[in-house]
């Protein structure tokens, strides 16, 4: 009786919200549908148990029991309500009023107190299956809304239960899952895995958050987070598996994004502080042979196992020449090479090969072909300096343990090392240029007199540690203004650069050849005595004069040349002497009434030629 009234209730509800039986959702009509609801019941109820009057007894209250049902559905006040108003009519109608039931048979009074008694507990079973179904359905419609996938399997790994979100992770419906195994989405080579969590889920414990793979209907894999839980029955004792399972395919997507930049930032930011480093011991360098050092020595560190070679611009554009080699040596060409080998040199731009049997190969490469190459030209200030070129071998083995940067990450350092050392290079030979403009002269090429006073300085102090000779020879040539007002000062000067190139090759490494001043020179010979620099003024005295000189067709007059010679430490012991006696030598030398003249710090009888 009790079923049939709640689902008649049901029945009845489901009815009027289909033929519209409802009012305007407004909180006071939300507050009073509930009870005219009630009150239409027990109208209904009464007006048919009037009609079935003649039947017995105890089918008389009947349809106010339907009527307390419906109600009850509801809720709590509006079955108390259709109860009370119910036992009201009941009693108008069908029983004896109640003050006649006093001292008479108890018995309709009974089945009075008992009707509202069933009233009541109808409304309180109707209740609770209410709120029951509520509880069902919110928890239906919070399995059914989540992005999760939520499967429930008996202790035998069958399916019972496939929301919509394991229906969109998995692609099977649920018509299709509920009742195969669990295991039917699981690769082959988790299954192992899988039955290991099972195995601990049966024991009460859970899983949460385990990372793994799953298999799509499609065939593809996909990574999900999985929680596993147990279910237990009221006894406690565990009767299944729930699974929720999220897709997390796009975050280890994004992780390994996220990943891969930090692994490139980390490189970048190692690259930039070998870069700096570099920097700082280029600027510190003092020639180009320590630059080359330093940038092989950071290329390798850059890119460990490779090995790598340094040309640099020779003399003779369009040839470069080997100006350093690390690494591997064997199956270099040559040691010298031409622009037109190199790719990176005839575009201009760094030229990367990744895999040799696709990519452009030059012509200078170490055989058999690397398995990695890159050719940086030296570029600095619009000119061409050099090339830096770096490779890994096929059979190296400590490259293959090295990871190789993509080319993107790897090309803008090496381009980077290739420009900063072209541009040391660069301002090394113009600071070279312009300390030769300061202490060469520029007709001749020899020093000029600062640059020779602070030579001969520096020889004077290295001969007084030393205890040996140190000699001037002062030159001077013979009659040089009648030269040049006889032919000219533009020939007076090609006459004094052939005579300085011509006196060059007579010349010692570690002598300093200087120009005085006009036609005055001056050599400073170290470790020399008066008589080995008076051989050396001679024998320059008769290569000067049987040297023919030819300008614009017109052969010159042979020029002749005088000396004066002062030694260290017999004809003085500072420069300013020194200097003072080999000129004063020099103007013995040249006086007209001697053909002969005596040279400072020599003996009386060696002289020297006019």
């Amino acid at each position: 009786m009790i079923a049939f009234s709640v689902l008649s209730s049901y029945h009845l509800q489901a009815l009027l919200r289909k033929a519209n039986f409802c009012f305007v959702e407004d909180p006071t009509i939300r507050v009073f549908k509930p009870f005219a609801l009630a009150g239409i019941c027990v109208a209904l109820a009464l007006i048919f148990t009037l009609l079935i009057s003649p039947l017995h007894e105890q089918f008389k209250f009947l349809m106010f029991a339907v009527a307390v049902a419906v109600s009850a559905t509801g809720g709590v006040w509006p079955g108390v309500f259709s109860t009370v108003l119910s036992a009201a009519l009941a009693d108008y109608f069908l029983l004896p009023p109640i003050h006649q039931l006093i001292g008479s048979d108890p018995g309709d009074l009974t089945r009075l107190i008992l009707f509202v008694g069933v009233g009541l507990a109808f409304t309180w079973l109707a209740d609770r299956f209410r709120r029951y179904d509520e509880t069902i359905r919110i928890a239906a419609a919070v399995v059914e809304s989540t992005a999760d996938s939520i499967v429930r399997q008996n202790l035998d790994g069958t399916i019972l239960s496939w929301n919509k979100a394991a229906e969109h992770i998995y692609g099977y419906s649920a018509r299709e899952a509920i009742g195969r195994p669990s295991t039917f989405t699981v690769p082959p080579g988790r299954l192992e895995e899988m039955q290991q969590l099972i195995a601990r889920v049966h024991k009460g414990a859970s899983v949460c958050g385990h990372e793994t793979v799953r298999t799509r209907k499609d065939g593809a894999l996909i990574d999900v987070a999985l929680t596993l839980s147990p279910v237990e029955d009221r006894k406690g004792r565990v009767v299944g598996v729930s699974s929720i399972a999220r897709e997390i395919s796009s975050h280890k997507r994004a992780e390994d994004a996220l990943r891969h930049s930090l692994t490139i930032l980390e490189r970048q930011a190692h690259y930039l502080k070998l870069l700096a480093e570099m920097g700082e011991m280029l600027q510190v360098s003092a020639n180009p042979e320590d630059a080359y050092a330093v940038t092989a020595r950071f290329a390798q560190k850059l890119l460990p196992g490779s090995s790598g070679s340094l040309y640099i611009q020779s003399a003779t554009r369009g040839t470069l020449e080997l100006a350093l080699r690390w690494g591997e040596p064997a199956g270099i060409k040559s040691d010298f090479l031409a622009s037109d080998e190199c790719w990176g040199l005839r575009t201009g731009r760094v030229h990367l090969v990744e895999v040799p049997e696709l990519g452009l190969l030059c012509r200078h490469l170490p055989e058999p072909a690397p398995s990695w190459l890159i050719c940086a030209p030296m570029i600095a200030r619009g000119e061409t300096l050099g090339l830096l070129h770096m490779w890994i071998g096929a059979g190296n083995q400590a490259a293959k343990d090295a990871p190789i940067p993509q080319s993107l990450d790897l090309t803008w350092p090496v381009r980077t090392m290739a420009e900063r050392l072209a541009l040391t290079v660069s301002d090394m030979r113009l600071r070279e240029a312009l300390r030769a403009e300061s202490i060469c002269d520029p007709l001749t090429g020899w020093y000029n007199r600062r640059h020779m006073e602070e030579a001969l300085e520096r020889d004077i102090c290295r001969a007084t540690r030393s205890g040996r000779p140190l000699s001037l020879l002062m030159l001077d040539i013979d009659n040089f203004k009648d030269f040049n007002d006889a032919f000219g000062h533009e020939a007076g000067d090609v006459a004094l650069q052939s005579m300085c190139r011509m006196l060059k090759s007579l010349i010692r490494s570690e002598d300093v050849a200087c120009r005085y001043g006009g036609d005055e020179f001056l050599l400073i010979l170290p470790e020399s005595s008066a008589g080995f620099a008076a051989q050396r003024a001679e024998e320059m005295r008769i290569a000067v004069g049987q040297t023919a000189l030819q300008y614009q067709s017109r052969w010159l007059k042979p020029m002749t040349l005088s000396y004066g010679i002062a030694t260290f430490p017999e004809d003085g012991r500072t420069a300013h002497e020194l200097l003072r006696a080999a000129d004063f030598a020099l103007l013995r030398g040249k006086r007209p009434e001697h053909d002969r003249a005596r040279l400072r710090g020599e003996a009386p009888e060696s002289s020297a030629k006019v």
